[in-house]
C-alpha cells in the first residue's frame, strides 16, 4: 500500500502531485493551507494587512473550543506544559504587573495578547485529529506555503514602491528601512525556512542538483531581502545540523569535528576582530546593550523580581516600560531570554524553556518514522531554540505551538516500515 502511494512531491521549483491521485482527498491540504499560518501567528504583527491582522488577533479566541476539546479529549503529552505556561503567563503575570508597574487591570490583561497563540499547541492538535492529514499532505502544505512566502519576499523586494518603505513603525511591520541594513522585507518566514529544512533533509537522502540550487536561492533571498541576522544565522546552523544528522553512522564523528573546527576558528577570529565586530553590527546592538543595562538595574533593585518578573505594559495602558525603567525606548522582546525573565520571571522563562525542550524531544521521536517532513520539523524545533537568545520566545509563540502540534500528530501517524522509502520524500 505504501509503495503504491510513493512518489515525488517536488519537481524543480514547483509542486508535483499537488494535483493528487484520483481518490486522494484535497480538502485536508486546503484546510491546513488556510489555518496553519493563523495557528503559527504569522500575521499577528502585520498591520499592513488589516483583515489578516485582526483575524490573527482573534484566532486564539475563535479556536478556543478546539483548544478545550484537545485538552479534554486528546490529552497530547505537551498539554500539561502548555496549561502550566498559560496559567503563569496569562493568569499570574498580569497581576504582578499591576503591583510592580502600577499598571491598570485592563492594560495588564491586554499585555497578555501576544501569548495567546501558545494555545494553538492544543487548538491545532484538535484540527489535525479531525482532518487526519498524512505526512504527504503536510509536506504539500509546507511546499505551497513556502512558495507563497518566497514569492512575496522576492516580489516585494523587487517591485514594492519606495513610498512603502517610508512609513512609520505604526503603519508597517513588513517594509522596513534602517541605516545598517537598508531596505528589507520583514515577511513571516516560518514556512519558508521550514521548507529549506525539508529540501535539505531530502537532499541528503536523495542528492539532486536542483535541491541544492533551491536551498542556495532560498538563503540568498534571506540575505538580500529578509536581512534578519539572527534568523539567517539560525537557518544556516539548522541546515548544517540537518546535514550532520542525515549522515547516519558518521553523524557523531562529523558533529564532533565540526564543533572542534568552529571552536578553534572562533577564538582567533574573536581576537582579531575585537571591538570592530561589535561596531559592525550597528545601532541595534548598542540599543540592546542599553536596554539590557536598564533591565538588569531594575531587576537587581528588588531581587525577587528575578523570580516573579515584573509583567509588561502596552500602549493601551496608562504606563509604558520605558517610563518605568527610565529610558525612552525599552522593548523586552529585544533582549531574548533576559527579556523573558524581566517580564515573566525565572518561573516563566523556565516554563517556556521546558516547552522548547518538549518540542525538540517530541519532534525527535517523530523524526524516527523516516518521514522527511518529520525530520524538517525537528530541525525547526532546534532552530527556534538556536535563535531564542536574540528572538524572544514570547514574541511569536505560535511557531512553537505549531511545532508541538505537528510533532504530536506525526508521532501518531503510521510509521514507514524499515527499508521502504518515505512516502513524503521529494
Amino acid at each position: 500500500m505504501i509503495a503504491a502511494r510513493r512518489g515525488r512531491v517536488f519537481r524543480v521549483g514547483v509542486v508535483s502531485e499537488a494535483v493528487t491521485k484520483a481518490g486522494d482527498p484535497v480538502w485536508p491540504t486546503l484546510t491546513l493551507i488556510l489555518t496553519l499560518p493563523m495557528f503559527g501567528g504569522l500575521f499577528f504583527y502585520v498591520v499592513d494587512a488589516p483583515p489578516l491582522y485582526l483575524l490573527a488577533k482573534a484566532w486564539p479566541v475563535v479556536t478556543a473550543p478546539l483548544t478545550l476539546y484537545a485538552a479534554w479529549r486528546l490529552n497530547p503529552p505537551h498539554h500539561p506544559f502548555v496549561l502550566a505556561a498559560c496559567a503563569w503567563l496569562l493568569g499570574v503575570t498580569p497581576f504582578v504587573s499591576v503591583i510592580q508597574l502600577g499598571n491598570d487591570v485592563f492594560g495588564a490583561l491586554t499585555s497578555t495578547v501576544k501569548i495567546w497563540p501558545l494555545t494553538g499547541a492544543l487548538g491545532l492538535a484538535a484540527v489535525l485529529s479531525l482532518i487526519r492529514p498524512t505526512a504527504r499532505d503536510l509536506t504539500r502544505v509546507v511546499v505551497v506555503l513556502a512558495i507563497l512566502t518566497f514569492g512575496f519576499l522576492v516580489g516585494a523586494w523587487l517591485f514594492a514602491p519606495d513610498v512603502l518603505f517610508q512609513q512609520g513603525i505604526e503603519d508597517t511591520k513588513v517594509f522596513l528601512n534602517d541605516a545598517e541594513r537598508g531596505r528589507r522585507i520583514n515577511a513571516p518566514m516560518m514556512f519558508g525556512i521550514l521548507a529549506l529544512f525539508l529540501i535539505n533533509r531530502s537532499f541528503w537522502r536523495r542528492p539532486a542538483l536542483w535541491k541544492a540550487v533551491l536551498i542556495g536561492l532560498g538563503v540568498v533571498a534571506l540575505v538580500l531581502a529578509y536581512k534578519q541576522r539572527a534568523q539567517i544565522g539560525g537557518t544556516v546552523v539548522g541546515l548544517g545540523l540537518g546535514a550532520l544528522l542525515s549522515l547516519r553512522r558518521w553523524q557523531g564523528p562529523a558533529m564532533m569535528m565540526t564543533a572542534a573546527v568552529v571552536i578553534a576558528a572562533a577564538i582567533p577570529v574573536t581576537l582579531c576582530l575585537g571591538q570592530g565586530a561589535v561596531d559592525s553590527l550597528g545601532g541595534s546592538l548598542s540599543m540592546r546593550q542599553i536596554e539590557a543595562e536598564h533591565a538588569l538595574a531594575f531587576l537587581n533593585d528588588q531581587p525577587w523580581r528575578w523570580i516573579m518578573g515584573v509583567g509588561s505594559a502596552t500602549r493601551v495602558g496608562n504606563v509604558t516600560l520605558g517610563d518605568i525603567v527610565g529610558t525612552p525606548f525599552f522593548f523586552p522582546s529585544d533582549l531574548g531570554w533576559l527579556g523573558v525573565v524581566f517580564e515573566y520571571g525565572a518561573i516563566g522563562a523556565a516554563l517556556m524553556l521546558a516547552l522548547h525542550l518538549v518540542a525538540i524531544r517530541m519532534a525527535w521521536r517523530a523524526a524516527q518514522s523516516g518521514e522527511v517532513i518529520s525530520a524538517a520539523v525537528f530541525d525547526y524545533a532546534l532552530f527556534l531554540l538556536i535563535v531564542s537568545p536574540v528572538v524572544s520566545v514570547v514574541l511569536s509563540p505560535g511557531e512553537l505551538a505549531t511545532v508541538l502540534a505537528l510533532s504530536w500528530w506525526l508521532i501518531r501517524t503510521p510509521q514507514v516500515p524499515s527499508g521502504v522509502a518515505s512516502r513524503s520524500e521529494p
